[in-house]
């Protein structure tokens, strides 16, 4: 962490009408907005718009990010959103509230994306609060824009094998989440030129390499405004491959940083900030309140509750996020969840994970942060928070990683009476392994990997494709190995690795149902993680019959990411059960 961000990179939350926003860095008269990206794109990019605002809030630049109508845990849903004008409206609220969080009279607008066109759009409306303008891989073309979501859509669908039937207003659905006819068709008929800025605005431009449009936009504008400056964005394929996968276009960042340094140096401002107030939404059903807890203030966190909670604080679920997912979920599925918990008086509190999504790192942790040593202190953090709050009976709840900060915790800490685990990858972490390597392999089968290694057509593909083969290769040996050794575990009476891992796990298992806690566990066909629940508890999880306490559920359709509606009915149907009074 960089010196003396412990204090400025410090967020504070905010509530616009509809949608939720963070606050980072000291009051100064300019301030930054930064306008995230629509649907799956954004999602990828969540953590990488954080550390841009971090880097931001260290140059003295205070920095709102919100989400976008319908995104994120917008009260809103995707299917709500007709049009640009909502998201307008939202961008209207964020320059109010960052103004008076910050004392801000005048703003950057920073967008990516969809969020380019926005921050555009707002110069056209409002030149005279606009002190500059940064556009991160622009939509030239609307149509082309769109035509690139469908083509995401298409792959990612692929890729998990969840398809989703067409649904009348509906253009497309990308990972789960709709974008309706209407909010196509304003896309589809925008385009982007040279002409749109104002030649008195310093603005940074940033195409990314090899999208002619998106170049030759950024070329118009060098020629016709002399405070016009382009970047490339060499980090935004990396950065939007996937939630988990995602790499923070460090440099790119950095960049942004230094322009804005050079072009519009920090000031003083003028006034006093408005005194803070709690964020919340309200709903004729629910409230949603965007906290920070941890032992830096440094994790986000959303708890949703009824208005009409009951009179003495029963069970409560604690909810983490799946990989590098923000805590709104896959296709908004724990953002649902909660909200349907809430309708039925069950309270949660939903969490992203220090360096996940809106959470600022600490200083001892690590990159990846998956499945790490300093992550169990986050979930003793958050049982803090629950606790001082008046809820001591608590269940954990989460998909894959998330699975396994609510298993682990539930070992380590009686607070948590029952964990509802998705897609579990690992009963306990073999330290042997690489997290970093298995997040960048781990994703697709060793088999699949090794039949494109000897396909010369595809073996291009993965060269071309920046794979590092030499690690490829250095991975498989290693699980070839591993995978060896692992079959001796039942018979190595504690002599091997793996055998004192499965001890280790049975040991685990039998302590908390000794305790009385439950463990749910919850997969889907196929999942990546059904091997290890085999050598943990034999064919189909056949050896949890005989652990009181202890539970495995298949699924009849679903992939790891629970995107069918249906999947995700079922995870919530076992949450209430959970709740329910033993």
């Amino acid at each position: 962490m960089p010196p003396h961000a412990e204090t400025v990179t410090t967020q504070a939350p905010v509530a616009l009408t509809h949608e939720p926003a963070l606050v980072m860095g000291p009051p100064a008269r300019t301030g930054v907005i930064l306008i995230e990206d629509w649907g799956y794109t954004g999602l990828c990019a969540r953590r990488s718009m954080r550390l841009l605002a971090e880097r931001l809030a260290v140059a003295g630049y205070p920095v709102l990010r919100f989400d976008l109508p319908g995104m994120g845990a917008s009260l809103r849903n995707p299917e709500d959103i007709g049009s640009l004008e909502e998201a307008a409206t939202a961008l209207d609220e964020a320059a109010e509230a960052l103004s008076a969080a910050r004392a801000c009279d005048r703003f950057i607008f920073a967008g990516l994306g969809l969020g380019a066109l926005l921050a555009l759009d707002r110069v056209a409306r409002q030149p005279q609060s606009a002190a500059a303008l940064i556009l991160m891989a622009p939509p030239v073309s609307g149509r082309s824009w769109l035509r690139e979501n469908q083509l995401n859509a298409a792959m990612i669908a692929e890729r998990t094998g969840v398809s989703t039937p067409p649904v009348p207003g509906i253009a497309f659905h990308v990972a789960g989440i709709a974008m309706t006819e209407g909010l196509a068709g304003a896309i589809r008929s925008r385009r982007m030129t040279a002409q749109d800025i104002p030649a008195s605005l310093p603005v940074l431009v940033m195409p990314r390499p090899g999208r002619t449009a998106e170049e030759d936009f950024a070329s118009d504008l060098a020629a016709m405004h002399t405070k016009a400056t382009r970047l490339d964005f060499s980090g935004y394929d990396a950065m939007v491959t996937d939630p988990t996968l995602s790499l923070a276009p460090l440099d790119d960042l950095g960049g942004i940083a230094l322009w804005l340094e050079h072009a519009l140096p920090a000031e003083a401002p003028a006034r006093e900030p408005a005194p803070a107030k709690p964020a919340v939404l309200t709903t004729a059903f629910f409230y949603e309140e965007t906290v920070m807890l941890g032992r830096y203030s440094q994790m986000a966190g959303t708890w949703c509750t009824s208005f009409s909670p009951p009179e003495t604080a029963g069970p409560v679920v604690l909810a983490f996020s799946a990989g590098g997912t923000p805590r709104t979920g896959w296709a908004h599925g724990m953002r649902d969840m909660a909200r349907a918990l809430a309708a039925r008086g069950i309270a949660s509190l939903r969490v992203d994970a220090s360096d996940i999504g809106d959470s600022v790192a600490t200083p001892e942790g690590l990159y990846p942060v998956h499945y790490s040593a300093p992550q169990m202190q986050d979930v003793t953090d958050a049982l803090d928070w629950l606790s001082a709050h008046g809820y001591s009976q608590v269940i954990a709840t989460g998909a894959c990683s998330g699975a396994y900060l609510a298993l682990r915790g539930a070992v380590a800490d009686t607070r948590i009476k029952a964990a509802v685990c998705v897609n579990l990858q690992r009963l306990l972490w073999d330290r042997r392994e690489d997290i970093a390597d298995l997040l960048h392999f781990g994703h697709d089968d060793a088999a699949g990997y090794a039949g494109k290694l000897l396909d010369p057509d595809k073996l291009r593909k993965l060269l071309s494709g920046g794979v590092p083969v030499r690690r490829l290769l250095k991975y498989m040996a290693g699980r070839v190995l591993q995978k060896a050794e692992e079959k001796t575990a039942p018979w190595a009476m504690g002599l091997t690795p793996s055998s004192r891992l499965q001890r280790q796990i049975a040991a685990d298992l039998a302590l908390v149902s000794e305790r009385g806690q439950v463990i749910d566990l919850i997969y889907s066909p196929g999942d990546p993680g059904l091997p290890y629940l085999e050598r943990a508890l034999g064919p189909d999880g056949a050896k949890a019959a005989s652990i009181p306490g202890v539970s495995v559920t298949f699924l009849g359709k679903a992939d790891h990411n629970l995107t069918p509606p249906e999947a995700r009915a079922v995870w919530l149907d076992h949450l209430l059960k959970a709740a329910q009074p033993s």
